[in-house]
């Protein structure tokens, strides 16, 4: 490359003139690895007078240059003695037609328009290097005249240099026709992607469940509105495009509904209504939860408002009737704490006021056996026995319901219990059940842990095994088999014994209070165990079931929550 200053008189010698650097870089590099000579200039005087000196092959110029335009000097290249054989290349955007005209009355060989690719530009040098020698053979006759624009123009350009010009011209209307041929590609493919995700947008804004409508920023009026929202007003959306909410609703209601989008507006940020009382034309008064949206356009400012309501009267009519019975549950809870105590007080008062007389029976009774045993004949001992064992029957019912009622004061301590250790403790407690009986054999499976009261679950244990030995103990061979294991969140624990059994037609009066499903001549007992083991058990947010066959045996099964 040469720069202003270096002689070169090489025929492949172009200069460039363009006073925007990367531009001349960009032009230079193509030239030169082409193998031509070149020279760089940045103003229309230095190139004119590196011309004059160096007389280069080809000039390419720009046409907004420093200190004289691409046509002056042009022009005056095509005019000074002996440089018009000096081929000149404007490169320009060609955005204005009289560009063309100025092109053919200053001389110009040919346009490069920019931006330009590299096979174009390297194709217009080398025509007009191969073409300089006949573009400028003189020829007879007037100046051209061209009408353009409404006035006259003569051309003094040679033909060769008109025919070349205006082939350029073609080129560069042809380039700009294949530049609009592909912005109107791309235009429909993004005018179609455009339209797929309008309709997209539509159809989710159509079948949202949720009311949704949009206003312009500029009076308020309603642009798009969804089915939902048909739904709720009760408008038709035909009946509500186009139209403000003064239109459409009352004063009180479009005045609010006003002020709140003004709001959005103003302050472009999202603004949350959590209770708005509206009227719909269809359903009546309701109770809306709105969300209202600024839409922001290119400038900044907000073009839309868009809203979301939500339908919040059976939620909130639900909450009304759930805080009701809510009160109503307290005041019944209340209540039922205000009755437990009472029984409580009264199951004490009369468990304690029970038990003195019961007391002195049972003494006297004692006495009458002791003192006057033999003066009594054999009906009246019998009348005796029946007494005593009425009175010992008595104090244990008692004794039962004296614990069972405390069950409901003592609180739960729960802790990790060792349901091994446990279970095998209170088995080895338990005394025979009655004179002759066998004693049951008591297999133990491997019990999982459970947290739970250890003071409480004793009693569960207690009555289960119990029970399971008292109406096992009429059997030729007694057997007990007690296992455990861990179903999902809760452990479950199993007493299976071959006794009595019970029938299962009579399964609802098992864990009540007093109901027994055998006669004290066939098992004696208060009918309180079972009722105990089942408040013990739901106290720990557990379940207890039992299965049972009439001289089969029963199962019976409690989980505890582990």
């Amino acid at each position: 490359m040469a720069f202003a200053g270096q002689a070169d008189t090489s025929p492949r010698h172009i200069l460039v003139v363009e006073n925007i650097a990367a531009q001349a870089q960009m032009l230079s590099h193509i030239l030169d690895e082409e193998g031509y000579q070149v020279s760089v200039v940045d103003n229309g005087q230095s190139a004119l007078e590196m011309t004059i000196r160096l007389r280069p092959s080809l000039i390419i110029s720009g046409v907004a240059i420093p200190q004289m335009s691409g046509y002056e000097l042009c022009r005056q290249i095509k005019a000074g003695p002996g440089l018009s054989p000096v081929p000149v290349i404007l490169v320009t955007s060609l955005s204005d037609p009289n560009e063309v005209l100025l092109g053919l009355q200053c001389g110009a060989d040919s346009f490069v328009i920019k931006p330009y690719e590299r096979s174009h530009m390297l194709a217009r040098v080398e025509h007009a290097l191969s073409s300089r020698d006949v573009a400028h053979l003189p020829e007879d006759g007037p100046p051209a005249e061209i009408f353009f624009h409404g006035e006259r123009h003569q051309i003094t350009a040679s033909r060769t240099q008109i025919l070349n010009l205006l082939m350029s011209t073609y080129d560069a209307a042809m380039q700009r026709n294949n530049e609009l041929h592909e912005s109107r590609q791309q235009l429909r493919e993004r005018t179609a992607e455009v339209l797929e995700a309008n309709r997209f947008l539509d159809s989710m804004i159509e079948h949202i469940p949720t009311p949704v409508y949009i206003k312009d920023a500029a009076q308020l009026r309603y642009v798009r509105i969804n089915s939902a929202q048909e739904q709720l007003t009760g408008i038709l959306r035909e009946d509500a495009l186009g139209k403000s909410d003064h239109d459409l609703f009352g004063q009180e209601e479009a005045d609010r509904f006003t002020a709140q989008d003004h709001r959005v507006l103003a302050s472009g940020i999202i603004e949350d209504i959590p209770e708005d009382r509206f009227f719909s034309h269809g359903k009546g008064m309701r109770l809306l939860h709105t969300r209202k949206v600024p839409v922001f356009g290119e400038a900044a400012e907000p073009t839309h408002v868009l809203g979301i309501s939500e339908d919040i009267t059976e939620k909130k009519e639900l909450e009304k009737v759930i805080a009701d019975l809510h009160s109503a549950l307290k005041v019944r809870a209340d209540d039922l704490e205000a009755t437990n105590k009472s029984l409580e007080s009264f199951t004490s008062a009369a468990s304690h006021d029970l038990r003195s007389p019961l007391s002195v029976i049972g003494g006297y009774a004692g006495l009458l056996e002791k003192n006057y045993a033999d003066r009594l004949d054999e009906k009246g001992l019998h009348y005796l026995s029946v007494i005593g064992k009425r009175v010992k029957s008595m104090a244990r019912l008692i004794d039962d319901l004296l614990s069972f009622s405390r069950l409901s004061l003592q609180e739960v301590q729960k802790t990790g219990v060792d349901m091994n250790g446990l279970a095998a403790q209170v088995a080895a407690d338990l005394p025979v059940s009655g004179p002759g009986a066998k004693k049951p054999v008591i297999q133990f499976g491997l019990l999982p842990p459970a947290p739970a009261d250890p003071g409480l679950l004793r009693q569960v244990w207690v009555n289960l095994l119990s029970n399971a030995v008292k109406y096992s103990s009429l059997t030729a061979n007694p057997q007990i088999e007690v296992s455990g294991r861990v179903e999902g969140a809760e452990a479950v624990y199993t007493v299976r014994d071959n006794g009595a059994g019970f029938d299962m037609a009579h399964y609802d009066k098992l864990f009540e209070v007093f109901e027994r499903l055998h006669t004290e001549q066939e098992f004696e007992g208060t009918g309180v165990g079972l009722a105990t083991v089942r408040r013990v058990v739901t106290r720990h947010g557990g379940r207890v079931w039992a299965e049972g066959k009439v001289d089969q045996g029963a199962v019976f099964h409690f989980a505890l929550p582990v």
